[in-house]
This record gives structure tokens, sequence and C-alpha cells, in this order.
């Protein structure tokens, strides 16, 4: 596995409208693609050539947002990538799993931090 460059950082949140809101209006950020209907919700936002994404894990997951964030990893293939750190006994957290834009993964590092990867569709990265 060959790590491209951060992708985006993703906080988990428990109110989509709520978190918009926030980055937008009282942060000044400037909204970028929102998903806030169907099975997968998100937010974006373009900050300085890395983007930070929103998501209620309970639109997807079933589970209850947690505080903190996670770095995605941008890779050239989440499913090789996956299989490598399986290999290697690293605890697979999700995925991989397609989104209309890209495909994902999730695992933990050693103290249980949360580490994403992501390979978007249209081959960029960073």
């Amino acid at each position: 596995m060959k790590v491209l460059a951060v992708d985006f950082v993703c906080y988990e949140v428990s109110d989509l409208k709520r978190s918009v809101e926030f980055y937008r209006d009282v942060l000044g950020l400037e909204l970028g693609m929102c998903h806030d209907g169907g099975e997968f919700q998100w937010a974006e936002f373009e900050i300085g050539g890395v983007t930070l994404s929103l998501y209620p894990p309970k639109s997807l997951e079933g589970r209850e947002a947690k505080p903190g964030g996670m770095v995605y990893l941008a890779v050239d293939d989440v499913a090789q990538a996956v299989e490598e750190l399986k290999a290697r006994g690293v605890t697979i957290l999700y995925g991989p799993m397609e989104t209309p834009v890209c495909w994902m993964a999730g695992f933990l590092d050693p103290d249980g931090n949360q580490v994403g990867l992501h390979q978007r569709k249209d081959g960029t990265a960073g």
C-alpha cells in the first residue's frame, strides 16, 4: 500500500443540518458537496486544499456520533489496501464500501484511533 496524500478529515456529527449551519454560517466556510437525504448523508467544506467532511453515523451505521475526527489517507486501491492491513492483523472498522464518488474503508491504529482509506473515482488525491 502506498499512501498518496491526505484526502480529507472527517468529523462525526449528531445533526448534519445543525453542523452545516455552524461551519457555514458561524465559521464562514463555503459548503461544497452536501447529501442530506438517503442512506448515506454527508457535507463537505474545502479548506485550503483539504476537505472537511461531516457525517452522521446514524444515517449509515445506526450508531451515535463520537467526538473526535478521522483522517482519510488517499490510496490507489482501497480493496487491496484493506487486504494488506487484514494480513498484518489490523482491525478493520468498515469497508471497503462504495459511495457515488469514492471507495472508503476504516481501521484502527495501535492506540484505537480511527484512520480511513479513500480512493476517489476520478483518480485525484489530496
